[in-house]
């Protein structure tokens, strides 16, 4: 295993801009996807919308691996703990391939089901089926790149790990355009192109990133790696990734229970909800970045025993994601209506997500906040913490008030913003509030 990179301090925006380019083309793709599908058909906008929040939690589903791995690499490096990198590693992408194979059969068989059960009318559910069906059924390409980019981060490649989702979102975006409106127009695929073009990005970056792994972190899989399996290490990964991943799991699930109540708004509330999401991802993704970088410099510091440099770090991200969320949300308010411009022409939806930018301005404080600063206490190894505050909040708070809000209030979207306003803040204090407390410099893995 190479230890070149194991060993030195590394900065916050030595680590934070790669993984920024990296997100910022992944949010670019979507919005070019989006675009795309804008042109062809409001419709397959609102169905491949929904379609893709069902996946995120197929992805949150083997994501918890990687966020142990992650971890446990983290302090074994600050630790010096070298030999037992490899182990983990193994483990990692075994567990990896097990949970995507296994995802991969739900989505064969239940995706018609999983978008019905979400309450979209029956065109919106044959529009939808085959995506579903296409990427969540080849959920097991997915898992293998997602457990070897954190590795590849942690060992301080970011800008390598950056390559992989990068790549294969521009073969996915060419894929879009040849089958929307292409040589390959003529046969009429519709969002089914667009899966099929996922699935062949998804194939490049497997090949990518095992060959960026074994070139950079020195690791090779091999057969009789296998006698590395051990229950202890997947004890480990789990302790730590469960929880971590529990917190987005219920995050991703309240998502899907929202839209449900979206959905009885209309179609065009739907699809104004997909495009208003589709741009704040562009806000979170600063919070996303500076949380991965401060992840592994925290990380880094908690398995060294330099419990005073991890604590004034994770202030130190939280201050400048804090200033980044605010600036880029009054920008997007700001210029919204070309912005939207650019997605549809109907005016009632640009309208309605004009209204929303002027409220993620508030609700990017909250959001930008949970982002980091989670971040930071799942790198100590502080996993339940985040996991408990998100289930209650989330389904206690949350749910009820987009409910009362938006359906019973009659707010509409609005109401179902502000109920998320609620929702991020009442959790981004209590986040704040353990970090100062410090409980978490007792929760180290080694």
């Amino acid at each position: 295993m190479e230890k070149s990179q194991t060993t030195t301090k590394l900065s916050l925006f030595s680590l934070a801009w790669p993984i920024f380019i990296e997100q910022f083309l992944r949010v670019m793709i979507s919005y070019v996807t989006v675009f795309m599908l804008g042109h062809y058909s409001d419709d397959a906008v609102a169905a491949t919308g929904v379609a893709n929040q069902i996946l995120v939690i197929s992805v949150i589903m083997f994501a918890f691996i990687s966020v142990g791995v992650q971890i446990l690499v983290a302090q074994m490096i600050g630790a010096r703990k070298h030999g037992l990198i490899e182990q983990v590693i193994t483990n990692g992408i075994v567990f990896s391939v097990v949970i995507g194979a296994i995802v991969s059969l739900i989505f064969l068989f239940l995706s018609t089901q999983f978008l019905t059960w979400m309450g979209l009318n029956p065109h919106l559910v044959e529009v939808g089926t085959p995506f579903l069906e296409i990427i969540g059924g080849t959920s097991i390409l997915t898992a293998i790149p997602y457990a070897i980019m954190p590795i590849l981060r942690t060992h301080g490649h970011v800008r390598q790990a950056m390559y992989i989702p990068v790549v294969a979102g521009l073969i996915t975006v060419i894929g879009n355009y040849l089958v929307l409106y292409g040589p390959l127009s003529y046969l009429d695929l519709g969002v089914t192109g667009v899966g099929i073009a996922t699935v062949v990005g998804n194939i490049v970056a497997i090949f990518l990133s095992i060959w960026l792994l074994h070139r950079h972190v020195d690791y090779r899989f091999q057969w009789h790696k296998f006698k590395d399996l051990s229950r202890r290490t997947m004890y480990s990964i789990l302790r730590l990734g469960l929880p971590s991943a529990g917190e987005n799991m219920s995050y991703a699930g309240s998502q899907l229970i929202v839209t449900a109540i979206i959905a009885l708004m209309g179609t065009d509330a739907l699809t104004t909800k997909v495009y208003a999401s589709t741009v704040s991802q562009f806000v979170a993704l600063f919070a996303i970045s500076i949380g991965q970088a401060s992840q592994i410099i925290i990380g880094r510091a908690v398995g060294a025993k330099e419990v005073d440099r991890a604590y004034k770090q994770g202030f130190r991200s939280w201050r400048i994601g804090l200033i980044i969320a605010v600036t880029v949300s009054i920008l997007i308010y700001i210029f919204s209506e070309p912005i939207m411009h650019l997605f549809t022409s109907n005016e009632n939806i640009i309208a309605m997500t004009k209204q929303l930018f002027l409220l993620s301005i508030f609700l990017e404080i909250g959001r930008s906040t949970n982002i980091i600063i989670i971040s930071s206490l799942n790198s100590t190894g502080d996993v339940r913490f985040p996991f408990i505050v998100g289930i209650i909040v989330m389904w206690i708070v949350s749910l009820p008030f987009s409910y009362a809000l938006g359906i019973t209030a009659g707010m509409g979207l609005v109401g179902v913003w502000l109920a998320y306003i609620i929702d991020e803040g009442l959790r981004g204090c209590l986040m704040v509030y353990r970090w100062r407390s410090k409980v978490w410099s007792l929760k180290s893995v080694l």
